[in-house]
């Protein structure tokens, strides 16, 4: 038997292809596409299966995560500094042209894996500065 996993191969939300044919094929086609989320490092639930509060709680995180700034991995041509050259998430070198994600203490990572992480913690994975009280603060008026 096959087993298929949905997200990013860390869900426990897992789908038996030979269950589909007793099951029925649109429960499983519909639910095939649908995100997980993890509303709790214990809990994993399909995005249908959230409540309001959570999911409003994941479109505010989504629109602060779209507020930070991004840009391209450049590989330190100007020699002016040392550059990072390792994502800490994932352990992988930065690769010339690589999509990368800034947090306002500076420290850079793939747009991917620093998007994943701050959905679940909005705390900078190197130096666990919060993320939401910095990006809020830039917003403040006087």
């Amino acid at each position: 038997m096959v087993v298929e996993t949905l997200g990013h191969g860390n869900s426990s939300v897992e789908l038996a292809h030979g269950l589909t044919f007793c099951m029925g094929m649109s429960f499983f086609q519909e639910e095939a596409h649908m995100p997980v989320y993890h509303p709790t490092p214990s809990q994993a639930r399909l995005a249908s299966q959230l409540t309001e509060e959570e999911q409003v709680r994941i479109a505010q995180r989504i629109g602060l995560i779209q507020h930070l700034p991004r840009g391209v991995y450049d590989g330190g041509r100007d020699g002016s500094e040392k550059k990072i050259r390792e994502c800490v998430i994932c352990m992988m070198d930065f690769v010339y042209g690589d999509p990368i994600r800034f947090l306002p203490c500076m420290h850079i990572y793939h747009m991917d894996c620093i998007d994943d992480w701050l959905m679940r913690s909005f705390t900078c994975p190197s130096c666990m500065e919060p993320v939401d009280a910095a990006l809020l603060s830039t917003y403040e008026t006087n």
